[in-house]
């Protein structure tokens, strides 16, 4: 059963995305992450500069990419769900439900402060509720 982690009152989803990323990929999971292509770059972006000395593989999907290079990649950054199959854990940065989300053992849910992501963030709590999932929820700040 998909287990979902709901991390709240995020200060920075970029940079807390960097961490959480680093701690699910040495926990040994595969990551997909999902939301808008703008975002997605700015996550790209953020990756290559976040920690000096330290580098998270991952690959921003666009076009055709080798199979060789993506199934070596640890974290596939893409704004197709459907790129993302064989991922463990999923970090959805977009306002929805992912469609499937029966595949990824593990969803992840960063929610900043922002009013409109509060409110769209306790429509995703209420929704993966309902479909009777585990549901974890880690306040980041008070």
């Amino acid at each position: 059963m998909t287990e979902v982690n709901f991390y709240t009152g995020v200060p920075d989803r970029q940079v807390y995305a960097c961490r959480l990323l680093r701690k699910t990929q040495a926990a040994g999971l595969r990551v997909g992450i999902w939301g808008p292509m703008r975002l997605l770059e700015r996550l790209d972006q953020t990756l290559w500069t976040f920690e000096p000395g330290e580098f998270l593989p991952h690959l921003l999907l666009r076009g055709e990419t080798s199979a060789l290079l993506r199934e070596r990649t640890p974290i596939l950054m893409s704004d197709r769900l459907d790129e993302l199959v064989g991922c463990q854990a999923l970090l959805n940065f977009e306002p929805d439900l992912p469609p499937g989300l029966e595949r990824f053992e593990r969803v992840l849910e960063l929610v900043s402060a922002d009013p409109d992501q509060v409110a769209a963030g306790r429509q995703r709590f209420k929704a993966y509720k309902a479909l009777g999932l585990k549901l974890n929820h880690h306040v980041m700040s008070t």
